[in-house]
């Protein structure tokens, strides 16, 4: 739970500081938190959106990465699509927050707009 609730600040922080003008090529920390966004996007136990935006991102930001961090993105992809399908009441409710929030940042195109069905709401 501690790793879970350190990856939600970074995933929040990093989304604050790049709310105003995201840099071409995102950091590390960064690289990480679009990786566990993109796992919780995905997640058909958090219902599951589309993935389009957010893959390209991924894909774009995972080229020229060291494999060490490629690596630390599968794990943090797999530990947020485990807590996905393992996640209940509060925590679950935490996890859809998450994606709804902070993860929208990493999913704006080149016109500002969110991705997946929450930026039809």
């Amino acid at each position: 739970m501690s790793m879970l609730n350190g990856f939600i600040v970074a995933a929040a922080l990093a989304a604050s500081t790049t709310a105003v003008a995201r840099p071409a090529q995102l950091t590390d920390t960064q690289y990480l938190a679009v990786a566990r966004c993109r796992a919780l996007i995905a997640s058909p136990a958090l219902g599951k959106q589309d993935t389009s935006a957010i893959d390209a991102e991924y894909k774009a930001q995972s080229l020229g990465r060291m494999p060490v961090a490629l690596d630390r993105a599968d794990e943090v992809q797999s530990d947020a699509s485990r807590a996905a399908r393992r996640a209940e009441g509060d925590q679950k409710a935490r996890l859809i927050a998450e994606r709804d929030g902070a993860c929208q940042v990493f999913a704006a195109g080149a016109g500002g707009q969110a991705m997946g069905s929450v930026a039809g709401r």
